[in-house]
């Protein structure tokens, strides 16, 4: 996954005009903006599409509304790597739109850490469910321990809204002082 421009995880992709380019061209392309390797993506690697409603409620033109696709592909270690190595380099939004490449932890620690962790911080859209969906599809994840690690991840996401609470009383109280 990335962390992108605005801190949130999300995965690598952008805007597509099918009068121009077909989905898994735009998509490779975007995989070499965003990644700086252009890896092959092919129609079997397609697993959902999904009608994204316009972000603003007066548009009503067809132009504004979007269907978003989701592609998986499986890579070994090694080409994991390769991708990793590119966007750190190569990648000509590393840095502007992209901040740098994030690995999904596939392991759970006591106390909560690797996925429940993962799965605490904040996503894009419905990123968060695209990774469940794909950690399932790829038997990356046994479900039972992905029910844990959400469940425990639940729990960090409660803890973290008490701690933001805090912190805003704080600066509340100190901006009243000044």
């Amino acid at each position: 996954m990335q962390m992108r421009f605005d801190g949130l995880l999300g995965f690598p992709g952008g805007l597509v005009n099918p009068q121009e380019e077909t989905l898994e061209a735009g998509l490779s392309r975007e995989l070499l903006e965003e990644l700086g390797v252009a890896l092959p993506i092919s129609v079997e690697d397609h697993v959902d599409a999904c009608y994204a409603p316009s972000s603003s409620p007066s548009s009503s033109s067809s132009s504004s509304r979007l269907i978003t696709h989701f592609y998986v592909r499986k890579m070994d270690e090694e080409q994991i790597r390769e991708v990793e190595k590119a966007a750190a380099s190569t990648a000509t939004d590393h840095g502007q739109e992209v901040l740098g490449m994030v690995r999904v932890p596939l392991y759970a620690m006591k106390g909560g850490g690797g996925l429940a962790a993962f799965l605490s911080h904040s996503f894009i859209g419905n990123a968060r469910s695209q990774l469940l969906d794909s950690l399932l599809r790829l038997n990356l994840v046994a479900p039972e321990e992905l029910h844990k690690a959400l469940a425990h991840s639940l729990k960090i996401h409660t803890h973290t809204a008490d701690d933001l609470k805090a912190a805003l009383a704080l600066t509340e109280a100190n901006r009243k002082r000044f």
